[in-house]
């Protein structure tokens, strides 16, 4: 983490760049010395010469009255016409991802697409130990899949970016949620204090970045550009530590798994491999998004549903009347934050219904 006095002499060294700005953009910029800087932005293409993440623009085209079968077969007339969007994972072993994105007048649906040579079902799975005669836990992982959008105040893309912010999930787990055709639909945090139910991890990146959050709430903005939308971007000291947290959406406690004992019976008769969870059907808000996965020749391809509008008032649900800030993160054989493949940041951009992206996403 940067010093104090070094993130001082940064504000000053941008306070030129920003009053000379000041003639041709509508921003206003307010500082907390020691703490963070913010720079509000309205109707301009203004942005810090130094924002390394501008993120990959996803269109999101409108598929009238189509009707998607979430199956993980993306075999619909409407997804041939949908644009592909490849996206660079970083960190772990799946190297990039390809999305195509739909709406209806009432739902927004997503494809991921990624390269995997096993498929994983089964998560720590029940195995036949020949030796003890007994069961033992394996070491099998399942598969998974997660999105994780802006919750309407700070956030970042990636979970270890060293910030402390909120954000929105779906978690699509391969064995625990989608043999019932659902989805976590998560609220979580990324904080600096530790709690005894919080996941303790070691920071990604160790430099200050500029980030840039999106102000403008007001329905009806669906298509609008970037450029047309208030936003903010703010430099925040990193942390050297960050504790990870997330519940499934809704008030009321919820299992999405049961555990199972391991299956009886004589050595003869022994099941080599049996599952050590069971899914439960999700209720409430924490059932508002559905997905369903299949693994086929080397690949995972995953489709994923929820309203537009969650007018249940999940408490971090984004309300997607907006361009959308999102990132992905695949676990292949891994549970672990630090170990997962992320993307940067994208943008859920939705065309109007009929048109064609725009020379951002066409150049992606």
């Amino acid at each position: 983490m940067r010093s104090t006095i070094n993130t001082l002499v940064t504000f000053s060294l941008l306070a030129g760049l920003l009053l000379s700005t000041l003639a041709a953009a509508e921003v206003t910029r307010k500082e907390l010395p020691g703490q963070f800087e913010k720079v509000f932005v309205r109707d301009d293409h203004w942005k810090p010469d130094n924002f390394r993440d501008e993120g990959i623009f996803v269109p999101v085209t409108y598929a009238s009255g189509a009707t998607i079968r979430l199956d993980g077969i993306d075999d619909e007339a409407a997804w041939a016409a949908a644009p592909e969007v490849t996206v660079p994972l970083a960190f772990g072993s799946v190297e990039s991802a390809q999305l195509k994105a739909l709406y209806t007048d009432d739902d927004i649906i997503i494809r991921v697409r990624w390269a995997d040579a096993t498929e994983d079902r089964l998560h720590r799975p029940w195995v036949w130990d020949e030796e003890s005669g007994s069961y033992r836990e394996g070491t099998q992982v399942e598969d998974s899949l997660m999105l994780s959008f802006e919750a309407g105040c700070e956030w970042f893309p990636s979970f270890l970016a060293g910030y402390d912010f909120d954000f929105d999930a779906w978690h699509w787990l391969a064995g625990r949620t989608d043999p019932l055709g659902q989805v976590l639909d998560l609220s979580g945090s990324m904080k600096d204090a530790q709690l005894p139910i919080n996941q303790q991890y070691t920071p990604r990146f160790d430099e200050d970045d500029w980030n840039l959050r999106i102000t403008d709430t007001q329905e009806g903005h669906r298509h609008w550009p970037l450029e047309k939308l208030d936003r903010q971007y703010l430099l925040v000291p990193v942390m050297d530590t960050v504790y990870y947290h997330a519940n499934l959406d809704g008030r009321r406690a919820q299992e999405f798994a049961r555990q199972l004992q391991p299956p009886a019976g004589d050595v003869p008769n022994a099941v080599p491999v049996a599952p050590q969870y069971e899914p439960l059907k999700l209720e409430g808000n924490a059932a508002e998004v559905q997905g369903k996965g299949r693994w086929e020749d080397g690949f995972w391809t995953v489709e994923l549903r929820r309203p537009l509008i969650t007018e249940g008032g999940g408490s971090y649900d984004i309300q997607m009347t907006r361009l959308t800030q999102f990132s992905v993160q695949v676990y292949d054989r891994t549970e672990r934050l630090d170990e997962s493949s992320e993307s940067g940041r994208l943008f859920l951009q939705f065309l109007e219904k009929g048109s064609l992206p725009d020379e951002r996403v066409a150049k992606q």
